[in-house]
């Protein structure tokens, strides 16, 4: 029996998503989060909320603020993912800002933290960089303005107790402050966000070194924990060239924030400056702890990017004694060429334990400096992992046009306005110093991550699960094996009145003439989509207005799977399904390209569609 080169692409997929003997990793498509113009959007963060596992809100730097320059917006989904609104900020239209920082309360309240340039003035008068506190009870639709804190904060990490400790509900924001003697202090928030106090001093450099609060943690019994990563700052100390190293340090308040320990080093980061691997970022250490199972509640996790061993690599290490001690750092997953590097770590436990760790890599585009997410997952509190899964369905470009347009900003100093200029690959060259990593309370691990397929960071999330095999069920006598559940029986149907068509920003190609426009398939329908489901061209032109179709403007289609160049051309969508291999009711899938290379830029007729898959039959 022969099958169309699509039917073969979904019986690959279906097989995939049979059963293991092992535990696998299962990814949902890829989905485009940020849908507001062709500009980059670097350190995304992101929340689920614990009340409603379909509700996400994300956040990132966005080169959107409509005098010029950066500023933060956030994007919210009440549907699993599938859709997205986006929320712009008083403060960051006016005075541009970065920094964005998202969390969930255990009310299901979101917070948004960020800060705003010159937003605020200080008892002198003088203009000085706010941090901002908002506040959503709607899932991240409307916010509302709660506190602005002055002055010259930097870096801020936002973690919230949901323990049942004596402290649980609790808001704990970390920021950098007080240059040359840099200090990190806590703020802290009993009212669900409305107000906060401090900031008490966690730990600071003595004017000596510089440092900066990484990943707060929360352990089992509301214990707070305070990574933190010296560096050299002094002009005549700062090194430019040559092999450095910078130290994580960790110190922590079992009061509730109001007292901290003395600070104690763990590990060192050794990264060589003239090696231009290191010159296109890293990222910061990655820390996550186990706050809720059972069989490793009370770890520490850590994960940073060096280069001891060459390229940069993802280190790895745990502590098994609430970070007193830690293991040998190793090497995540070395398994990759020599030449590729890996980057922009970070880490959560989901509420079995599971840890889950997400990184961007190169291992596939070496010698081209492009990169994809990874990910991978330690059932056993760190001792091993599952291979490591390749997240993201497109290589990314850093040095893409989008991230390297510039985007002007003004600024007055010592009575001179001064141009200056930024782009995403001069000032994040890796997307950001972070990326976001969650994990809701089903126990699906929900990444974003700033994703340049298209030359341009945007945002993209998928759903990752952690399957284990099914226990054996019982023989149903001595020596009988009971027999295998039958499926249900499914049936080959039309589906362009259940499915919705979502287009992602197209792209043109003036000296071609060619037309690239990713489309997704969203189930609009109550029942779940099997493969094989395809999309096919059965004709050109509008039926209802008439007119015969001009045939020398009719355009050409290119890359159809069966090779087709118009009508019969058909486009499968069993690869967008990730490894799922259902589209599910509400789902949406990921974008498969269709190419036209139009013969009248100007008057393209339209293109007439039939899609087709599977339904179980009712």
């Amino acid at each position: 029996m022969k099958f169309a080169p699509w039917v073969l692409g979904s019986l690959l997929i279906v097989a995939s998503a049979v059963a293991s003997e092992a535990p696998e990793i299962v990814m949902g498509p890829n989905i485009l989060v940020s849908r507001d113009g062709d500009v980059s959007h670097v350190e995304p963060i992101l929340a689920v909320n614990p009340r409603n596992p379909g509700n996400l809100v994300g956040a990132a730097i966005t080169s959107t603020r409509p005098e010029g320059g950066m500023a933060c917006r956030t994007y919210s989904s009440l549907d699993g993912g599938s859709t997205w609104s986006v929320s712009d900020f008083p403060d960051q239209v006016e005075f541009g800002g970065g920094d964005p920082q998202v969390v969930f309360t255990p009310h299901g309240t979101a917070i948004f933290l960020d800060l705003a340039f010159g937003s605020m003035k200080d008892d002198t008068g003088r203009d000085r960089g706010g941090m901002h506190v908002y506040r959503s009870t709607d899932g991240g639709r409307t916010w509302t303005s709660t506190v602005d804190i002055c002055c010259s904060n930097d870096h801020p990490q936002v973690v919230v107790d949901t323990t049942l400790g004596p402290h649980a509900g609790r808001i704990y924001v970390g920021t950098l402050y007080g240059y040359p003697v840099y200090t990190v202090g806590i703020f802290r928030s009993d009212d669900d966000g409305r107000s906060f106090i401090g900031p008490v001093e966690a730990a600071n450099g003595g004017g000596e070194i510089g440092i900066n609060v990484v990943d707060i943690q929360i352990l089992s019994d509301g214990a707070v924990v305070v990574p933190y990563v010296d560096f050299e700052f002094k002009p005549e100390k700062a090194p430019k060239t040559g092999w450095t190293r910078m130290n994580i340090w960790f110190t922590s308040s079992t009061d509730g924030g109001l007292t901290f320990a003395k600070g104690a080093r763990s590990h060192a980061i050794e990264v060589n400056l003239d090696d231009p691997a290191w010159r296109q970022g890293a990222g910061v250490p990655a820390i996550a702890a186990d706050a809720t199972s059972g069989a490793y509640r009370d770890r520490l996790y850590l994960a940073w990017a060096d280069m001891r061993f060459g390229a940069p690599r993802i280190l790895f290490s745990r502590s098994l004694d609430r970070g007193h001690t830690w293991s040998e750092p190793r090497v995540l997953d070395g398994e990759v060429p020599a030449g590729s590097r890996q980057f922009m770590p970070e880490m959560t436990v989901n509420s079995s334990g599971v840890l889950g760790l997400l990184w961007l890599d190169t291992r596939e585009h070496a010698d081209e400096g492009l990169f994809n997410a990874y990910f991978a997952a330690s059932l056993d509190g760190g001792d091993s992992f599952l291979p490591a899964v390749k997240v993201s369905s497109a290589p990314s470009d850093h040095d893409g046009p989008g991230n390297v347009a510039l985007a002007p900003d003004a600024y007055s100093y010592n009575g001179k306005l001064h141009l200056s200029f930024t782009s995403a690959a001069s000032r994040w060259p890796a997307g950001g110093d972070y990326i976001g990593l969650v994990a809701d309370r089903t126990g699906a691990f929900w990444p974003l991550w700033p994703d340049a397929r298209t030359g341009t960071f945007q945002l993209y999330t998928a759903k990752l699960r952690v399957v284990e095999p099914p226990e054996p069920a019982p023989a149903a006598a001595a020596g009988e094996t009971p027999p295998a559940p039958e499926p249900a029986p499914r049936v080959r149907a039309p589906l362009n009145d259940k499915v919705k068509l979502v287009f992602d920003p197209t792209r043109y190609d003036g000296e071609t003439a060619t037309a690239e426009i990713p489309v997704r398939l969203k189930n609009v329908s109550t029942q779940t989509i099997y493969p094989p489901i395809a999309m096919e061209v059965i004709g050109f032109g509008i039926e209802f207005d008439g007119e015969k179709v001009d045939e020398t403007k009719i355009p050409t289609v290119v890359g159809a799977d069966n090779g087709a160049s118009g009508v019969g051309a058909v486009f499968s969508f069993d690869g967008a399904l990730g490894t799922l291999g259902e589209l599910a009711a509400g789902a949406i899938s990921g974008p498969v390209v269709v190419k036209l290379k139009l013969a009248d830029p100007l008057e393209t007729p339209a293109v007439q569609l039939a899609v087709t898959g599977q339904l179980e039959q009712q």
